[in-house]
């Protein structure tokens, strides 16, 4: 079984960077008073379904010996919390101490000790002012709660956790298609979440790849992008409904689809997957993190040093559409040295050998 798959490394940079393009049309509409962007990428926020998928994917392809040996689970919640909270951490003392430098006015009002703390450990954060902190890290708690969901499947016998996983699955759908109300406890909304399901489609996938092979493997491929085009088309500016269709529906199952048919391609030919991509995918975590507050505040010094040419500069569509493309260039590249500069040292300290992609 091949451990190493290239395209899971470039899907990973595809959907960081849809969720790029997705937060820059909102911020420089925000900032630049015109949507640089013309709105192209609205739908960029699939780009957090398709991480979800591929979270659950790789997991149960790298993890899937590991369930039902209880003498694994310290080194997978070892290895989980490392790759997901030290990083984080960084970054948010970064965020909290600019905040507190720079916006004086209150950055953290209606903030409680405990709301905080929620922040801190990536917890469910519902009615949180994200604001001062991570804005994406809402996704992490997701993330995380789907590492403790595999851990126990680590930890337990399958008669224990089958029954348990079972439940959860069926209270998911059930939340779907609004038949148990747990819209009304925030705590059991987070957990029976229907984008947890992504996670669950992610390893039916890599449970299928591993178990069976298919022919024409890469009609499972234009399948897929078949019906992601056929959903971007139907999908709303900036709504996260799909001509009544969940996201988790019309775009969970097509990612899952894609990864499933990808990986078998790759299984038996070599892909050849130019390698700046590769890289933007292993630079995947430290540019979804970073984006939006670099994005906000290139933004906010173009402004002020423009302010003077006011509105003659900041009324030109055209300028405001290369100013924008610029500051999402310059967002990302400057998130691949921090990835570089920091996670990767980072992490390579932490686990006192050479970081890997997963």
């Amino acid at each position: 079984m091949k451990k190493q798959l290239y395209s899971l490394q470039l899907y990973r940079g595809i959907a960081s960077i849809l969720v790029v393009l997705h937060h820059a049309n909102i911020i420089l509409d925000r900032e630049l008073k015109q949507d640089g962007l013309f709105g192209l990428f609205h739908f960029g926020w699939i780009g957090v379904d398709f991480f979800f998928v591929l979270s659950g994917f790789i997991m149960f392809y790298i993890h899937q010996s590991d369930l039902s040996q209880p003498h694994q689970f310290k080194s997978f919640v070892k290895k989980r919390c490392l790759r997901i909270y030290p990083f984080y951490w960084l970054l948010l003392a970064i965020k909290i101490c600019g905040s507190l430098l720079i916006e004086r006015n209150g950055s953290f009002d209606g903030v409680n000790l405990w709301q905080f703390i929620q922040v801190v450990l990536l917890t469910p954060q519902p009615g949180t002012n994200l604001t001062p902190f991570i804005g994406v890290a809402w996704t992490l708690t997701y993330e995380i709660f789907f590492y403790l969901i595999f851990s126990l499947l680590i930890l337990l016998k399958p008669k224990l956790y089958v029954p348990f996983i079972m439940l959860w699955v069926v209270g998911t759908i059930l939340n779907l298609v609004n038949i148990l109300p747990f819209q009304e406890d925030l705590l059991l909304e987070f957990i029976f979440n229907p984008r947890n399901l992504e996670f669950g489609f992610g390893c039916l996938a890599a449970y299928i790849v591993s178990n069976r092979q298919y022919e024409y493997q890469k009609i499972w491929v234009y399948l897929a992008l078949t019906m992601l085009i056929v959903a971007i088309i139907n999908t709303g500016d900036r709504e996260y409904d799909v001509a009544g269709l969940s996201p988790v529906i019309a775009y969970g199952i097509p990612f899952a689809i894609l990864i499933m048919g990808s990986v078998q391609v790759e299984n038996q030919v070599t892909l050849k997957i130019p390698s700046f991509l590769i890289y933007l995918g292993n630079a995947s975590y430290s540019i979804y993190l970073t984006h939006g507050l670099l994005i906000n505040t290139i933004a906010k010094i173009y402004l002020k040093a423009v302010e003077k040419f006011t509105p003659t500069v900041l009324g030109s569509g055209i300028l405001n559409s290369i100013v924008a493309t610029i500051i999402v260039g310059m967002s990302m590249a400057i998130g691949c040295v921090i990835h570089d500069r920091v996670e990767r040292p980072l992490m390579k300290r932490l686990n006192h050998q050479r970081p890997t992609a997963v």
